[in-house]
């Protein structure tokens, strides 16, 4: 290959590489509650958002369990505030003797009521308790412009 042609190639690779990726994903470790800061600065875009997490534990335990209550806060830039209670499944069709792992959708094609960075505070009751429960992830996926 000529030098022109290498140049090129690695001109284009460059570019193609400092392109934003299309989700953001963090890991909360512990029983809650569990805080992220979500980006919806862009109002050209919707968002979808999907809960994971990971059950450890004797299967006598796990089998009792079906699902989970996820208490949501939501905390806009102006500080407004949104509450709801969701359950999150626990199923897992491919759990092994003593692990489950958990990847559920939470809300899709999401439109902020405001731009900005929100605060997601998730929290499971107190009066439960979820055996092997290892923390809580949020995965945020970007969709195109509307």
């Amino acid at each position: 290959m000529s030098r022109r042609i290498l140049h090129l190639l690695f001109a284009v690779l460059l570019v193609a590489a400092c392109r934003e990726p299309s989700a953001r994903e963090e890991f909360v470790a512990g029983g809650g509650p569990f805080l992220f800061q979500v980006d919806m600065t862009d109002t050209t875009r919707t968002y979808d958002f999907t809960f994971y997490t990971r059950l450890d534990g004797r299967p006598h335990l796990l089998e009792k369990i079906v699902d989970m209550p996820l208490d949501i806060q939501w905390i806009s830039p102006s500080e407004e505030v949104f509450q709801e209670t969701v359950w999150l499944p626990l199923t897992d069709p491919d759990a092994t003797y003593y692990s489950r792992q958990i990847r559920h959708l939470y809300r899709s094609g999401v439109v902020p009521s405001e731009p900005g960075i929100w605060t997601l505070n998730v929290s499971v009751p107190d009066t439960l308790q979820i055996p092997g429960l290892r923390g809580l992830g949020l995965i945020q996926r970007y969709n195109g412009t509307r």
